[in-house]
Parts: C-alpha cells; sequence; structure tokens
C-alpha cells in the first residue's frame, strides 16, 4: 500500500486565517503575545539565550552576563502563587501557576493556533467564533480561560459557566478535561446528560457548582424541573456549535437563551463553520472575534483517503475485504486484552476518577461509521461471526453500556467500533489508525467530522469510503466542498497522492467476491443474522427518504462520472497486486458494469419484425424529436463557454445579478484583507475610469445597502458549512442562508411564525397520520411534538410536558429539603458535601435505639428473637439501657411517682371511679 511520507510538524505558516470578522488584536504579530519566533523556538534555556547573545553581540562575555540575569529573573518570578510570565508557551498569557502545572503536567508545552489566538480574546472578555480543524485543541481553547476566570468556588449560589454539547460522549470528554485542567482549585464541575439518574443530577445541582456540562436534553428539563435561575451564568460555551444550532436541539437552546443573562461571555466552537453568523443570531453574540483558523485544508494534511465504488449488494463483502486486505486487521481479541480486561475492573472497583495503568487502543484500531442504528447491530454481529473483536454504539443504547463499548475500544480490548454519528464529533480517540465510512455521509462537514477521529496530533491515518452510485453527488460535493481534484481508477498515473486527491476506484474482483459468497452463507445458515439484515434493510429505506439531498449540479455532474469508464476501474491502492492480464480482466469487467444501452425496454430486439411495432415506432419518433434539441443546448452551452473565455470581463457590469454578488459592503476594520475582492476591483475600475463623475458602476447606495452576501464567492463550502444544511431537504427547503437570501420576498404574514432569520416560517396546514388515522397540524413535526403532550415554557416555545413530572418535589421530601437558595444567597454550610438536609443544611440522622422484642416460643423463628433479645441485655440496648429490664422490686420514689402519674391520667379522662359501683 502506497503511502505518504511523514510531514513535518504543523507550524504557523501551514494555518490560513480566512476570517472576515477578525479583531485587530487577532491580526497581531505572534511577538505582541509574548511567543518566540521560528528563531528561537525550542530553545528558552540560558544556553539557548546564550546563543541568541552571541548571534547579535559577538561578545562572549557580554553574551554571559545576559544569560545569568535571564535566569535569575526567570527564578525570581517563578514563585509559588503567583503568575509566571516568560516568554513563550502559555506562561505569555498570564495564567496562575496551578493551571501552569496542570498544563505542563498534561503534556502541553507550546498553545496550538487556535488556543494562542483565542485565550487572550476570552481573557479580555470578548464573545469569540471559533474553527479550526479537529484535533486542533479546542476543548482546551475555551476551558483554559474559564478555569482562569473562574479561579476559586464561589461562596454564592449559582452556577457560572455553562458548556453545551451535542453527544454524551462528548460531553464526558469535555468533563475530563476540565477535571484535569482543574486541579488544584476547588472549582465544583457536575455532568448532566441523558441516561443517568436524575434523582442523582437533583443532588449534584443542590450542591451548587461551579460549572455545569450538559446536553441541552437533560439540562432543560432540570431546569424546568427545578425551577433553576440562570442569571448568575456568565460564561457560556456551545460547543460544536453548528450542531447544535440545527434544527434538532432548536426548541431547547430557544428556551435555554432565554433564561440566560444578556450579560454573558458566549463563545463557539467547531471545526465547521460558516463565515456568515447569521444563523447564530440566538445565541446573543456581542460584536464577536471570528477566528477562523486552517479553514483552506478541511482535513488534517497526515490524513490519507481513499474511495471505492461499489454496489449496493457488495457493501458487506466490501468492508470485509478492506480489513482483511488493506488494513490486515488480525482475527481474535487484541494481544494486550486481558491485561486490559483487568485494568478495567479494577478501574470500576476504584471509581471512574481512580488513576490506572494507561492503555490505548491497537495499532489496528478502526471505526466503523454506519447510517442508523439498525446497521450498527447488524455490521457489529456480521463481523463477530467473522472473527473480529467488536464494540459498538449508538444513540439510544443504555447509557452504562455505551460506556463501556467505548472504553473497550480506548483501551485495546477490541480492535473495530462500530458506531452511527453520536461518534463523529469531538470524541479524541488516540492512536486511531482507520476510519471507514460504510455509509457515505450525505453532508460534506459530517465527512470531515468522521476522518477527523484519527490523524490527530501529527499522527498519521487512512479513511476508506464505500460509494455507492446514488452516493455520487454526495461524493462530488464533498469534492467541491474540499476543493480537490477528482481521479477515477487509472486517471491518477503513477503519481498518486492519497492526501490531495479524491481517487475513486473498483476493489479487487476475485477477492470481493470471496467475501461477498462468505457472506452469503453466514447470513443462509444463521436466522438471527438474516433477520438483523431485513431490519437494517428497512432502516436504510426510510434513511434515504430523509436524509438531505446533495445538491443539482452535482446530481447532474454524476450522472457522468457515474457511465464513465474509470468509475469501475480498480483503485490505484492494488496496483502492485495485478498483473497484465488480470488488469484487462478488470477492464472488461468495467466496461461491462458501466454499459448502457441505447434503446429503451420498448426497443429490445427491434431487428425484424419486432422493429416494426407500435412500441418500437413512437420511442423511434419521440428520439428524432428530442436528440437534435439537446445536441443545440449542447452547442450553446459550449459557445457561451468559449466567448467567456475570450472575455473574463464582459459581464462586469451586464446585469443586477452579476452586481449582486460582486457587491460587498465592508464595515469598520476588522476585516481579515488577505487578497483583493471583487469590490475592491469594481471600486479602483469604477474611480480609474470615471474621475470627476461622482459615479460608480453599481446602481446600489452605499450608505444604506446592506449586503446579505459574506465575503466569498465559494457557494460549495457555505452549503457545507451551514447550520441548517443537514436538517431539511433541500428539494422543498433553502439549505443555506445566502441561497435563501437570494430569492427572499417581503412577507408580512410569515414573520410572525418564523423564530428568526436564521430559520424558514414554519410549515402550516395539515397532514395525514398514518399511524393515527387522522389529519395533524403540520408545526407539530418541527416542534418534534409528534402528538405528544407539550408545554410553554417561560420563552413561549413548546416543550415536552414530561419536563413538569414533580420528581423534583417528591426527591425534595424523600431528602428532607424545605427548599433551594436562591441564585446570589450566601452558601450554607454542608451544601457543598451533597447539598442535601433540613434547608441545604446538614442532614442529622436520629440516634434512638430500639430494642428487639421479647421471643415468642409459638414461632419458627424463637431461637433466632431470643438470641437477639440477649445480646441486646448483654449491650444494655433500649430498655436494657440501664439495668436488666424492669426490677422487680419498687423503692418508695419510684411507688410515688406511678401515682401521681395514675392521679394524673385520671383527671385528664375526668371519669367517675368505679369502686363502689355494685
Amino acid at each position: 500500500m502506497p503511502h505518504r511520507a511523514a510531514s513535518p510538524a504543523a507550524s504557523e505558516n501551514e494555518f490560513d486565517i480566512t476570517s472576515s470578522l477578525f479583531k485587530d488584536d487577532v491580526e497581531a504579530e505572534d511577538d505582541d503575545f509574548g511567543f518566540p519566533t521560528s528563531k528561537d523556538l525550542g530553545s528558552l534555556d540560558a544556553g539557548g539565550i546564550l546563543d541568541l547573545a552571541n548571534e547579535s553581540n559577538g561578545d562572549g562575555d557580554e553574551a554571559f552576563i545576559a544569560a545569568q540575569q535571564a535566569a535569575s529573573n526567570r527564578k525570581a518570578s517563578n514563585i509559588k502563587g503567583k503568575s509566571v510570565k516568560k516568554g513563550g508557551g502559555f506562561q505569555a498569557m498570564g495564567l496562575n501557576s496551578h493551571l501552569l502545572k496542570a498544563i505542563s503536567r498534561k503534556g502541553f508545552s507550546v498553545p496550538t493556533p487556535i488556543q494562542r489566538k483565542t485565550i487572550p480574546l476570552v481573557l479580555d472578555g470578548q464573545d469569540v467564533v471559533g474553527m479550526a480543524r479537529t484535533g486542533s485543541g479546542k476543548t482546551a481553547a475555551f476551558v483554559i480561560p474559564m478555569i482562569e476566570k473562574l479561579k476559586a468556588h464561589s461562596a454564592r449560589v449559582g452556577a457560572r459557566a455553562l458548556i453545551l454539547s451535542p453527544s454524551r460522549e462528548l460531553a464526558l470528554q469535555t468533563l475530563k478535561v476540565v477535571k484535569e485542567f482543574g486541579r488544584g482549585t476547588d472549582l465544583k464541575c457536575v455532568l448532566l446528560v441523558g441516561g443517568d439518574s436524575l434523582e442523582e443530577q437533583f443532588g449534584f445541582m443542590a450542591a451548587n457548582p461551579d460549572i455545569i456540562i450538559a446536553t441541552p436534553g437533560r439540562f432543560l428539563h432540570l431546569k424546568v424541573e427545578m425551577s433553576l435561575d440562570l442569571s448568575s451564568v456568565k460564561y457560556v460555551v456551545f460547543d460544536e456549535a453548528d450542531r447544535l444550532f440545527e434544527m434538532g436541539f432548536a426548541a431547547q437552546l430557544t428556551e435555554i437563551l432565554h433564561a440566560l443573562p444578556s450579560s454573558r461571555q458566549t463563545l463557539l466552537f467547531s471545526a465547521t463553520l460558516p463565515k456568515s453568523l447569521v444563523e447564530f443570531a440566538r445565541a446573543g453574540l456581542q460584536d464577536p472575534s471570528l477566528v477562523r483558523l486552517d479553514a483552506e485544508s478541511k482535513v488534517s494534511p497526515d490524513l490519507e483517503s481513499a474511495f471505492f465504488s461499489v454496489k449496493s449488494a457488495e457493501k458487506e463483502g466490501a468492508l470485509l475485504h478492506i480489513l482483511n486486505d488493506l488494513i490486515k486487521m488480525p482475527t481474535g481479541p487484541p494481544e494486550n486484552a486481558q491485561k486490559a480486561a483487568e485494568a478495567n475492573s479494577k478501574k470500576r472497583k476504584r471509581g471512574a476518577d481512580g488513576p490506572g495503568p494507561q492503555h490505548k487502543p491497537t495499532e489496528h484500531s478502526t471505526i466503523i461509521f454506519a447510517a442508523t442504528k439498525h446497521h450498527v447491530d447488524y455490521l457489529a454481529s456480521l463481523l463477530r461471526l467473522s472473527g473480529f473483536a467488536v464494540s459498538h454504539a449508538y444513540g439510544s443504547l443504555d447509557q452504562t453500556a455505551r460506556n463501556m463499548q467505548v472504553e473497550d475500544f480506548r483501551t485495546g480490548m477490541t480492535n473495530i467500533l462500530v458506531v452511527t454519528d453520536v461518534a463523529a464529533r469531538g470524541i479524541d480517540i488516540p492512536v486511531l489508525a482507520n476510519v471507514i465510512n460504510y455509509d457515505f455521509p450525505p453532508q460534506p462537514k459530517i465527512f470531515v467530522h468522521r476522518v477527523g477521529r484519527t490523524a490527530r496530533a501529527g499522527q498519521r491515518g487512512w479513511s476508506y469510503s464505500l460509494v455507492r452510485d446514488t452516493d455520487a453527488p454526495y461524493l462530488l460535493d464533498l469534492q467541491l466542498f474540499l476543493g480537490r481534484r477528482l481521479l477515477l481508477g487509472c486517471e491518477s498515473g503513477t503519481s498518486v497522492n492519497y492526501a490531495e486527491d479524491v481517487i475513486v476506484g473498483a476493489l479487487l474482483r476475485d477477492k470481493l467476491e470471496a467475501t461477498t459468497e462468505w457472506i452469503t452463507k453466514l447470513l443462509r445458515d444463521d436466522d438471527d443474522l438474516n433477520a438483523l439484515r431485513t431490519v437494517a434493510g428497512k432502516g436504510e429505506k426510510l434513511y434515504i427518504r430523509t436524509r438531505n439531498s446533495a445538491s443539482s449540479e452535482s446530481a447532474k455532474r454524476a450522472k457522468e462520472v457515474v457511465a464513465s469508464k474509470g468509475w469501475m476501474q480498480l483503485h490505484p491502492l492494488f496496483s502492485d497486486e495485478t498483473n497484465d492480464e488480470e488488469q484487462a480482466r478488470i477492464d472488461m469487467l468495467a466496461r461491462i458494469s458501466s454499459f448502457r444501452p441505447q434503446e429503451t425496454v420498448f426497443e429490445i430486439g427491434t431487428r425484424g419484425k419486432a422493429g416494426h411495432g407500435e412500441a418500437a415506432e413512437m420511442m423511434r419518433h419521440r428520439r428524432e424529436k428530442i436528440v437534435p434539441r439537446r445536441q443545440k443546448d449542447e452547442d450553446e452551452k459550449a459557445a457561451a463557454e468559449a466567448e467567456a473565455a475570450h472575455e473574463p470581463f464582459a459581464g462586469l457590469d451586464s446585469d443586477a445579478e452579476s452586481d449582486d454578488e460582486m457587491e460587498v459592503t465592508v464595515t469598520g476594520g476588522d476585516q481579515d484583507m488577505e487578497e483583493a475582492s471583487d469590490d475592491d476591483l469594481e471600486r479602483t475600475f469604477s474611480k480609474s475610469t470615471q474621475k470627476g463623475k461622482g459615479r460608480t458602476l453599481s446602481w446600489k447606495d452605499s450608505e444604506n445597502f446592506m449586503s446579505y452576501t459574506p465575503k466569498t464567492i465559494n457557494t460549495a463550502e457555505e452549503r457545507g458549512y451551514g447550520v441548517h444544511s443537514g436538517s431539511y431537504n433541500t428539494a422543498s427547503q433553502n439549505s443555506n442562508f445566502v441561497e435563501a437570501a437570494r430569492g427572499v420576498t417581503m412577507d408580512l404574514t410569515n414573520d410572525d411564525g418564523a423564530k428568526s432569520f436564521a430559520e424558514p416560517a414554519r410549515a402550516k396546514g395539515m397532514r395525514w397520520d398514518k399511524k393515527n388515522s387522522k389529519y395533524v397540524a403540520r408545526a407539530n413535526d418541527e416542534d418534534g411534538s409528534k402528538g405528544k403532550k407539550m408545554i410553554r415554557g417561560e420563552s413561549g416555545q413548546k416543550i415536552a410536558a414530561s419536563f413538569q413530572s414533580g420528581r423534583f418535589d417528591r426527591w425534595r421530601k424523600a431528602h428532607k429539603v424545605d427548599r433551594l437558595p436562591r441564585t446570589g444567597e450566601a452558601e450554607r454550610e454542608g451544601a457543598g458535601a451533597g447539598g442535601v438536609g433540613r434547608g441545604m443544611g446538614t442532614r442529622y440522622k436520629h440516634k434512638q435505639e430500639k430494642a428487639p422484642k421479647e421471643a415468642d416460643k409459638y414461632r419458627d423463628d424463637y431461637h433466632v428473637r431470643k438470641k437477639r433479645v440477649e445480646e441486646a441485655k448483654e449491650k444494655r440496648i433500649g430498655k436494657w439501657k440501664d439495668g436488666s429490664g424492669k426490677k422487680e422490686i419498687k423503692s418508695t420514689e419510684d411507688i410515688r411517682k406511678e401515682r401521681k402519674l395514675a392521679e394524673r391520667r385520671k383527671a385528664k379522662n375526668a371519669r367517675p371511679s368505679k369502686k363502689g359501683k355494685r
């Protein structure tokens, strides 16, 4: 298998800053933050300073004195409890000593570009929208300044930081990072995700945490159930923001954002963000700084990709072919599986936070992404029957089972992890070697997140994707989004670069047929596996019907690509394993597979008498009309392209549409002026050609016109980055704000229904519900109710009625909690120990000791109870505490007390004595 040479470590020059909303301090040079230049990176010791002094002064004595002074200054400033500031690394950011120790303990020495650009802005209190490719350290970019700003646990009630994540695994990983960086502080952090005990989370929130890490659904449930006051939150992070702001989380986010204070600091982070921030209007950003690093190379340069054209019936065989022949996946449990199992069992006994040996995934570790949970179950069973060690996970799997499955893969107990897109974002698995897209992703940004699980932190990795004919439009969308060449089969020639080109080809036919036959045998022998495949097939039909459509341009182009000869040619990865005879056989099979007959089904066998049939004559006349028209359209298209090539500036001011695309209004000095835009060219040409006339080529008023178009003309990139591109079917809805804005009309009636400019108006009317056999409102499809009982939240948004189940009131009564302290009140003693007890104080236990009842000789357990009574007498428990039970001889004092007690009872009852009544 050809491999690319290892690339050097990523440097600053490899990251392209393409933001149009950069602040002036973001564009400052590295030296403004006190970071070393390329000359002195890695030479911050006295010897390195001495070398630099020798180069500058040439005098050994002066250099020696300078080195000694620098060393003494460093020692004097590095005092425990004080901030350490020296040139280079995190020290120049003014972080406290505890945080610097945690950073060095984590193994970080020099901040990544996203950390270097983002942390100073966050510490300055600005709103930041950060984008950098996967594995670039975005989590640390918002956790480090958060801990620096919070510093210590607050004595006032109320959480101060909120981190929202789209998946449970990502929230768990963020919690781990917060704990590592927060070591040495008394900050309290809680994790609120679905699948965990709601009662335990009531206790966590009652303990006055400083940092909340949550998924939107469970956090909203707790907020509504506990009537939480979020006015104390000052720091809000939307991790994987483009996923959170899709329509799946719209109801939850609208309700949460309504409860947050407007003075908060808001951070948005993701590996795929559009330049236009209109789609994040609901986040309440205030003068944000957009930091987009490395936007041109959207995937890691150390990632090599291969795309294989397959047929639907051969996908399982293609998967086994890749595992056996390309990845060389061993069968059976891994070598260190026994050690990892013992380590996991010890860790579970100690607790999840206990220290333990660090086991890593194996060198063959592979993640396989499937479309639905039914595919995951089917593929996991199939691979286990094939002899591989497999883990699996998906959204509806029990949370404990999900954690165990992922942990088995992390620690090397299994070689393969089969998942849905629930593990596509943010999950950091060290030394992951391969990613396989069993089902091709319907969005380019999903591909970026999937393959971002490998080739992280300077490691090399491979991604393999199976592409059917129906997936070809999505492949072309991905090719346009990445901006790479598309090479089919042998077109790549001898110089093959899997890291920079999209190379498509077929698998080895012999091995593919062998694995396909093996799977057919398994399905015939195993009824359970066959049933799983049937369920997966039904799930795939629903998945294909509901996934978003590819662009119309890619759909048209895909027909030509699939019909070409190179689509079914052998992939260059297997060029070393074939000879001339085998290659000729493969080419012949490719020609047969790509054969498309010219005649229709009505014209089959048109020779002889069949050629004079009525249907054949009709198709012949139809073709005579259509073929010349198509030829005329093709000739006109070719002539237009030739004319455009000869006159590149002919349409500069041709019509309003061209002006609309070229005119971009630039306000302020926050734009990233990397290269001259079309607007600059237009302004320059208008001034040079029409001096003194005071007119421009555009019909727009520059003072009053507000452009909706960001400073980009890469429509494919913006469509791929768009927030709503995965939420709507583009056949019926515009999937991108820029595209929607082009055709927008003045419609006053729909303004009330739309929640923001980033969202389309809600659908009106009714539709027929097959399941319930009645008409239902289309609006229920958007808010997620689907006929369930809903209530109105504080923001007016419809939320599930189950969020007000009364479970918190029952928990409060069971734990004897009168009320939770209000936000802003002083924290009471004992609240930090668990937050339960009367009035949020200490929970008291009764100290009463009761003696056992006397043994009954007629009971079967007479001897057991008699033994208990004897033990209680020996230990002097209960009524035997001050003696051995009732005394037989009473003293005068005891007799007097009993008489007085009897008189009191008699007076209380006020009944006459029965003596003398006969």
